[in-house]
């Protein structure tokens, strides 16, 4: 899947869990800015598995979509393997 901006991300799959292989950051925030979806599920245990499993050597970002969440809030997973 190609990169695209998390925003957009966001608005595609709404209500969701959202596991993102950071490609850009906001130098300034550090925030994830875009990246490429590497899974989807309303259900976060779905995503927490899939995490494990994922291998990537960039910060992997779990995020909920939901509109009215607090902007400029996420968390980013760095695992090395």
């Amino acid at each position: 899947m190609k990169s695209e901006r998390i925003s957009n991300i966001h608005k595609k799959y709404p209500n969701q869990w959202l596991l993102i292989a950071v490609d850009k950051t906001d130098p300034l925030t550090h925030t994830a800015v875009a990246g490429r979806l590497l899974a989807h599920s309303p259900n976060r245990d779905v995503i927490y598995k899939k995490l494990i499993t994922v291998k990537t050597k960039r910060p992997t970002l779990v995020d909920f979509s939901r509109s009215y969440r607090t902007k400029n809030i996420a968390v980013i997973f760095v695992i090395y393997a």
